[in-house]
């Protein structure tokens, strides 16, 4: 029965880390699940939907910001108060706009539990949830809120306001959230992230 104990106990200290339970899948719909698997793919088809409108220029001038494979060595944002803009990239209804950014509005990391919380103060649409460590990068859980509506809607309330997303960090103090396939409007939304000044 030891030796059972034992080699059990080498088994698992030698699972790789992917390995591991990850806490944000216990979480996460199986709608997200999908749209998380499919970020690749929503990238490629946001930035073919941009460059067939005739914004190509427009995608290249981001830099960073929209180039999937541009990450930095990853450090999740410290808690405090930032400044957002997003980026909508694509679109999913026919004759609607395939570029949009917004104006620069705050946001705020803060702390809450083991994860740390993102919320988007300002505009028509806010964006608040959880974000959940996942190796070199965050896992987003949240939620959309529209602008006249009071309070701000929680994760697995409503699935038409579910978001699902990657944090990555892209510069020294800087992160980029992708959300791939929101319910409305476009193919992929980027938030661009950095400390308020």
């Amino acid at each position: 029965m030891r030796r059972a104990a034992v080699v059990l106990a080498l088994l698992l200290a030698t699972q790789p880390a992917w390995a591991e339970p990850r806490p944000w899948r216990q979480v996460i719909t199986n709608p997200d699940r999908k749209r998380l698997a499919e970020l690749w793919k929503t990238w490629q088809l946001a930035k073919t939907q941009v460059a067939d409108a005739g914004h190509a220029a427009e995608w290249t001038a981001l830099g960073d910001l929209v180039e999937p494979l541009a990450t930095a060595e990853f450090s999740p944002p410290p808690p405090g108060q930032y400044r957002c803009r997003t980026v909508k990239l694509g679109t999913r209804n026919p004759g609607m706009p395939v570029w949009a950014m917004s104006d620069t509005t705050p946001c705020r990391i803060d702390i809450d539990g083991e994860n740390l919380r993102f919320a988007d103060g300002g505009g028509v649409q806010r964006t608040a949830g959880l974000l959940y460590p996942d190796g070199e990068r965050l896992i987003y859980l949240g939620a959309l809120t529209l602008g006249a509506e009071p309070g701000r809607f929680k994760y697995r309330r409503d699935g038409e306001r579910d978001q699902v997303g990657v944090l990555h960090r892209i510069g020294r103090a800087r992160w980029r959230l992708e959300l791939p396939l929101p319910k409305w409007e476009s193919t992929l939304d980027v938030i661009d992230i950095v400390p308020s000044r």
